[in-house]
């Protein structure tokens, strides 16, 4: 259950980032992606618990709509759908902070770099980045990632895929 709370107070963290611009649920589940192949690659284990699947678009945590439809349900979210950029967004929203506690300051710094240098992307431009991922690049569809081959990474493999 502690992870199920950590993922949960990770989506109202990257929703309430000032870097990250313009969050729609493709965008949330790559940033949630970033960070928790981040924590894999340096601390051995995600932040989440979540295991990912390869979906068109990129990686998506297998419990994250179900969570993110909880977190909505609780008014800690708000989801509503605009037009941005002439596309359909799925606008994702904090109406809380994070509740103290669930995260650690070392899993906040993590997801605060992550969200710095990742937050300004587009959700296209992060899709992209994601099928750059040997652990995306290589499952087959709807299947989960090799959580291997996520800490493996694209910059490890600088001939390309």
């Amino acid at each position: 259950m502690l992870q199920a709370r950590k993922l949960e107070e990770l989506m109202v963290y990257v929703s309430r980032h000032p870097k990250v611009r313009d969050l729609g649920m493709t965008k949330l589940w790559k940033l949630l992606f970033y960070i928790d192949r981040e924590a894999l690659r340096t601390r051995g284990h995600t932040i989440t618990g979540s295991e990912y699947i390869k979906y068109e678009h990129g990686p998506v945590p297998s419990r994250g709509e179900k969570f993110l439809k909880k977190l909505c349900r609780g008014n800690a979210i708000s989801c509503r759908q605009r037009i941005h950029a002439g596309y359909r967004l799925n606008e994702v929203s904090a109406l809380r902070a994070p509740h103290g506690g669930a995260l650690t300051d070392d899993e906040l710094g993590l997801a605060d770099t992550v969200c710095k240098q990742l937050g300004g992307k587009t959700a296209k431009q992060l899709s992209e980045l994601s099928h750059e991922e040997p652990a995306w690049h290589y499952a087959e569809a709807l299947q989960k990632l090799s959580p291997t081959l996520m800490a493996y990474g694209s910059k490890e493999d600088p001939d390309g895929l």
